[in-house]
């Protein structure tokens, strides 16, 4: 018994890496909301494989080892994916201009590794977390696409599904990831205002995204709207704190 309760963080993690190989997959068949889906789906267990190992005390050095190497796959290949094949089939100025996609794998890889052996980020994060910034990436592509097969044509579709503007966004993103910029993490401590004041703003955020995209029929822009705040309230809290 004692065996199976230490396998269940790592088991959770390779459930992650699994929805991120699915993720890729999804991409390369031009599915870029399965695709999103997939990462979200891999995020929510890479989040309880780290909440499970610390409530069943099951921490292991190969947990960790695995984490970092499931990360890679579904936060760092799957983005990357997915912004190439949306594109490959979306810049028609530039044949080799997908290929910036990949940045995001490479900086992702980088990302992982600093975080390995960086011993300040235990509450909070120093650099955009790979997580969220698959999510960003994903969620981006999967509304581009969903807006270029609806036919919708305004500013915002021409901002978002500008091929030039995306490449711009993989490469800002990359160098957010391996940053020295504070930004805050989502472990709540406790319930109480005082000291989670960012993280129930943030949250309330979320909803009301979720709301708003939902009447629109565009669920996926919840998700990188709420990342794009995310990075502008950490953005003040650090200049309001200087």
């Amino acid at each position: 018994m004692n065996k199976i309760i230490k396998s269940v963080p790592n088991t959770l993690t390779c459930i992650s890496l699994f929805f991120g190989c699915l993720s890729v997959l999804c991409s390369m068949n031009g599915n870029f909301q399965y695709a999103f889906w997939c990462i979200l789906i891999g995020s929510i267990f890479d989040f309880s494989d780290g909440f499970a190992a610390r409530a069943l005390h099951a921490s292991s050095a190969i947990g960790k080892e695995l984490d970092s190497l499931a990360d890679q796959v579904s936060f760092g290949v799957a983005p990357g994916f997915a912004m190439f094949f949306w594109m490959k089939g979306n810049a028609s100025c530039c044949e080799y201009l997908p290929y910036i996609a990949f940045l995001t794998t490479a900086f992702s890889a980088l990302r992982l590794a600093k975080f390995n052996i960086d011993e300040r980020q235990t509450t909070s994060f120093i650099g955009l977390a790979t997580p969220a910034n698959a999510i960003f990436l994903s969620s981006l592509a999967a509304t581009a696409d969903a807006l270029l097969k609806e036919g919708v044509s305004n500013w915002f579709t021409d901002i978002c599904c500008n091929p030039i503007v995306m490449a711009v966004t993989v490469v800002a993103t990359s160098l957010l990831l391996v940053s020295e910029f504070p930004m805050f993490s989502l472990k709540i401590k406790h319930f109480g205002w005082k000291g989670n004041e960012l993280k129930f703003i943030l949250i309330a955020f979320i909803l009301v995204a979720l709301v708003t995209s939902c009447l629109f029929g565009l669920i996926y822009a919840a998700a990188f709207s709420t990342i794009l705040f995310y990075i502008a309230m950490c953005c003040v809290d650090y200049f309001m704190k200087k």
